[in-house]
């Protein structure tokens, strides 16, 4: 964790009023980083001490942390002789690392060319619009604003950006992602574009959904995932405060693959992260990762689980 993620100088850290859940896994990452002091420590037992609902939220966050290369996956593949697998990696990569890099660069920059407002790899922004309503964009994002006297139109061009229109009964704030519509009033909810695939999440309110498609009506803490000339898939229940918390800073991940968690780190930072492995990439992960620090989520990885890091010039690889 790097020295600009540590509390000040009070030994305390932020406080989070709206969202001890947030508040007890900030404290998770600090005392777990290394560079906690004896009197952060003290601070974090008094902290949780204040209320029933402030123990029960560090009590939470401890076992999603203690979670962490424990799972039913990680001890199988610590008791596996994996060793004489760790070299198979070395010619893919030398084969592929030049075409790789090209890819990600491309695909992390192109967006913002016909873009009104974009972020670099690694960074987040926030828009207030004309009408007030909020657009947060994440990593490698970009969006372009069209608003007239008929609707508030905002055109997701590539990346992730969580949308909070305030209600205006004359104008309808929808989001365009392609040939892809989501319209709602006062509510939250994020919209991921992946090329031709979209990932919607409402945290809250409504949000209709209308394309080349049957129109689907998404409530709070559902999520639906589209892919352009496939059947729209049925909405799943999900925690959406989990699943939008980027915009907190953090990744929080319980039982999910080495490989998707590569993924989703791997939008963070320039270059790439590779797997070298299926096996390796199946691993279960659950944790709290500090977004503003992605090396040090590989080291925690590397601590807590039996894999390795080798870093190369724009490459890392976990073998």
């Amino acid at each position: 964790m790097s020295d600009a993620s540590l509390p000040a100088a009070d030994n305390t850290l932020p406080e989070h009023p709206e969202n001890l859940d947030d508040a007890a896994i900030d404290w998770l990452v600090l005392l777990h980083s290394g560079h906690a002091t004896a009197a952060q420590r003290m601070a974090f037992q008094q902290w949780r001490q204040r209320s029933p609902a402030h123990a029960a939220a560090a009590e939470e966050a401890e076992q999603l942390w203690g979670d962490l290369g424990h799972t039913p996956s990680a001890v199988a593949h610590q008791a596996a002789q994996r060793a004489p697998q760790r070299r198979r990696w070395w010619p893919a990569v030398a084969a592929s690392v030049l075409l790789a890099l090209g890819t990600a660069i491309g695909w992390q920059q192109w967006p913002g060319l016909m873009a009104d407002y974009h972020t670099g790899v690694g960074q987040q922004r926030t828009l207030i619009l004309a009408d007030g309503s909020t657009v947060t964009l994440n990593s490698a994002s970009a969006v372009s604003v069209a608003y007239s006297e008929h609707e508030r139109k905002v055109i997701l061009r590539g990346g992730e950006a969580l949308f909070e229109p305030l209600a205006d009964a004359r104008r309808p704030f929808v989001v365009v992602a392609e040939d892809q519509r989501l319209q709602s009033a006062a509510s939250a909810f994020s919209v991921r574009r992946d090329g031709s695939r979209l990932t919607v999440v409402v945290r809250d309110g409504q949000v209709q959904f209308t394309g080349d498609h049957p129109p689907l009506l998404l409530q709070a803490d559902q999520r639906v995932d589209y892919q352009a000339g496939q059947p729209l898939y049925a909405q799943q229940k999900v925690d959406a405060t989990s699943q939008t918390a980027w915009q907190r800073g953090k990744l929080i991940f319980n039982g999910r693959p080495l490989g998707e968690v590569i993924a989703e780190l791997e939008r963070y930072q320039h270059g790439r992260i590779l797997v070298s492995d299926s096996q390796l990439a199946a691993l279960a992960i659950s944790g709290v990762f500090d977004l503003r620090d992605p090396q040090g989520s590989l080291h925690a990885l590397e601590q807590r689980y039996p894999l390795k890091v080798t870093y190369l010039p724009f490459l890392a690889v976990l073998h």
